[in-house]
């Protein structure tokens, strides 16, 4: 079997775990082994905790470890600015264990407070916008709304240590054309949300100028609705 890798490693973007996803579902296909997508999720989870996202794709909630998937409205129409230096990884056990150590007291261990703690999740203001587009479309407010709920506790400590990727999501920030910004997963990859694809190219390009740095890499795409795809057989 062989693998064209197209997400960088070390980037944030479950690079990774997409991978391990397209292989079980190839697997499942190639071989007629007729696995729904539950089992694929069960067997993806042993191998990697957001390889059940990656199988099932769209829009979600993760909980647990990241396996426990729960979907919500597809979210479409918002185009995504991804920035990324190519000399730079991050390494996710190096990201969980640092913000670990300095933010232990943070951490929910208890079963009934984590039990709440993701009730407020699902009844929180990201997932009421998420909603409120699947009804009215995706609009300015309801764009912005979304955005404006990004956030990411790794930030904590992976922005610290590389200054570098604290002003790329600093200049996304004060685009015009910027409706959010947040670093994604691990890092170090930023990742930007506009309204239109003109809008995000134009972020692209401003990011380009202003940093002018060939080991930056830029590129322009919009939400997936779905995980992983048969392409051809």
């Amino acid at each position: 079997m062989e693998i064209e890798k197209n997400i960088p490693v070390g980037a944030g973007l479950a690079g990774g775990s997409t991978d391990a996803a397209a292989v079980l579902v190839g697997i499942d296909l190639l071989w007629q082994l007729g696995l729904t997508r539950a089992e694929l999720e069960i067997l993806g989870a042993t191998l990697g905790s957001d390889v059940p996202f990656c199988i099932v794709g769209g829009t979600a909630i993760a909980t647990g470890r990241g396996e426990k998937i729960s979907p919500l409205p597809d979210l479409q129409g918002l185009y995504v600015v991804l920035a990324k230096y190519r000399s730079l990884s991050v390494s996710t056990p190096w990201a969980y264990q640092t913000y670990r150590h300095q933010f232990e007291s943070g951490y929910v261990r208890e079963p009934a407070s984590l039990l709440a703690r993701q009730e407020r999740v699902h009844s929180g203001p990201m997932v009421a916008a998420i909603a409120a587009q699947a009804t009215r479309g995706l609009a300015q407010q309801e764009g912005w709304a979304i955005a404006q709920q990004l956030y990411n506790d790794l930030e904590k400590v992976v922005l610290p240590a590389h200054p570098q990727v604290q002003a790329l999501r600093e200049a996304c920030v004060v685009c015009p054309e910027v409706l959010g910004a947040m670093m994604s997963g691990s890092g170090p990859t930023v990742f930007a949300l506009s309204q239109t694809q003109s809008e995000a190219k134009v972020v692209q390009a401003t990011l380009a100028a202003q940093f002018d740095d060939p080991d930056l890499e830029l590129w322009v795409t919009s939400l997936s609705t779905a995980g992983v795809r048969l392409a051809a057989l």
